[in-house]
């Protein structure tokens, strides 16, 4: 210890010393972003509307706050749920909304005036994910019961059960053709669904846990899934086989996203980071820490200059893309 340094300075010198050790290790997190504060508790899901011009947040604290993009303020906050958002998706027209959760239900929402326009109930446990078929006329339930229902969007009933999973059904994902449906599951497999029969048409597998999140490709061509084994797996949906077993993620991957053009891919998980990845080739193209908890939703605006990430930590984050993505 250096002489005549009283006790005040050497708790100043401690002190600074720590806050110097501290900074030292978050250098890496990124902070060129902008923060939506909102919900009370962790954001599971956003999304953004196919015109880009609406962002839609799930949560914890029962509800979906609608976003516009303009001006980064809330439109509209829908309250039906008793028990935690986990999934929302837009309709391909926009006109719709779907949100499920703990609550068992499945809620379809008329975006302009917020009103409830049906409640879909038929899961037995928790409902985890659900997706529109890109005609708008079926939507995609699926959750821990293991079951994926169909339902008719115009009639609000039940159309078919597909049941081939073991497990949770974390995720879904209808091909941008609409003749598959891919099913994420804590079996560790994706199957791919044929859509006119029913039956599954593929197993995929490679995911050494939990598939957490997976999405088709704009060409259909691929799918890219995340899970709990920290892996990003790049899949050939003819051949049904990984072109690549991506691993930039240090803990669980929760959601991944792929730009409209197809030239990028997000991946957000339990490390803190968000990874964009190149589509073609699997090369990470950045990786962006950030301290707002685990990231449990990713999703890139349709334009391709927005990415959004909802936080366990009651944040949303909005980061600038490159335009081709």
């Amino acid at each position: 210890m250096v002489r005549g340094i009283t006790g005040k300075g050497r708790v100043f010198i401690l002190s600074f010393l720590c806050l110097s050790i501290f900074l030292g290790c978050t250098l890496d997190i990124d902070r060129s972003y902008r923060v939506l504060k909102g919900h009370d508790f962790a954001v599971w899901s956003v999304r953004f509307s196919p015109d880009g011009k609406l962002l839609a947040s799930g949560s914890m604290d029962n509800t979906v706050i609608l976003w516009n993009t303009a001006t980064w303020e809330k439109t509209r906050i829908l309250k039906g749920h008793g028990d935690s958002v986990i999934s929302v998706a837009f309709s391909p027209d926009g006109k719709t909304l779907a949100s499920c959760g703990k609550d068992r239900k499945v809620i379809l929402w008329d975006v302009s005036s917020g009103a409830i326009l049906k409640v879909f109930e038929g899961h037995a446990e928790g409902v985890w994910t659900v997706g529109f078929s890109p005609d708008g006329r079926t939507l995609a339930s699926a959750g821990n019961d293991g079951k994926i229902l169909l339902w008719n969007i115009r009639s609000g009933g039940l159309v078919k059960t597909l049941s081939g999973h073991t497990g949770s059904v974390n995720t879904v994902s209808f091909s941008p053709s609409g003749t598959l449906l891919a099913s994420g599951s804590n079996d560790d497999t994706i199957i791919l669904w044929n859509m006119r029969t029913g039956e599954p048409e593929k197993t995929l597998k490679g995911h050494e846990s939990w598939v957490k999140s997976l999405v088709f490709s704009p060409d259909g061509k691929k799918l890219v899934s995340g899970g709990m084994d920290q892996y990003v797996f790049l899949w050939d949906v003819r051949k049904g086989e990984p072109i690549a077993r991506l691993h930039g993620h240090s803990s669980v991957v929760f959601s991944v996203n792929v730009g409209r053009k197809g030239k990028l891919f997000a991946s957000g998980g339990s490390d803190q980071a968000i990874i964009l990845w190149e589509t073609d080739s699997g090369r990470i193209v950045k990786t962006i820490k950030q301290p707002y908890g685990y990231v449990l939703s990713v999703s890139i605006s349709p334009d391709g200059r927005t990415l959004a990430a909802g936080c366990n930590e009651k944040a949303i984050l909005l980061f600038d893309l490159p335009e081709a993505t």
